[in-house]
């Protein structure tokens, strides 16, 4: 009787330390994992404008911003200020990885024209299946794809 009470505690603190470890912030090698194709971020899409327009929209090369190795291009000089004073404000989650893919532990590219922003936060997905996945158990996803995020090395 008395191992099993310990058996059920020591079973309760690990649940309770895996529980606070998921809710810990990504590590810094994590957070430099950058989609993108020839060094451009997003393939050239202006990530601002999820926010500030509510659509997808492609950004000029000739307006760009130097990023965590990547180059992020942005429709006018405006938004580009916008994100060069704020990046982690507008740039996607999971690197502009598709959040569905890295939720079943896979790196895919995420399609910019395929997106959702949920608690001021903008997610891709390669395919609008991945986003319909998304909008029926949001929360889910994230949680599963933060987890296999933080493993990425």
């Amino acid at each position: 009787m008395i191992r099993q009470k310990i058996i059920r505690r020591d079973v309760l603190k690990m649940a309770t330390a895996a529980s606070l470890i998921a809710l810990l912030p990504l590590p810094a090698f994590a957070n430099n994992r950058i989609a993108k194709k020839n060094g451009v971020a997003i393939k050239g899409y202006d990530t601002t404008a999820y926010y500030k327009h509510g659509k997808a929209k492609k950004g000029a090369s000739a307006t760009i911003v130097e990023w965590k190795g990547a180059k992020w291009n942005f429709a006018t000089t405006a938004e580009a200020d916008l994100f060069r004073a704020d990046p982690e404000s507008f740039a996607p989650q999971f690197g502009g990885f598709c959040t569905r893919a890295m939720s079943l532990k896979k790196i895919v590219h995420g399609d910019p024209e395929v997106w959702r922003i949920r608690g001021k936060k903008l997610y891709l997905f390669a395919r609008p299946v991945g986003r319909d996945f998304f909008d029926k158990g949001p929360d889910a996803m994230i949680a599963k794809a933060k987890a296999h995020w933080a493993t990425l090395s």
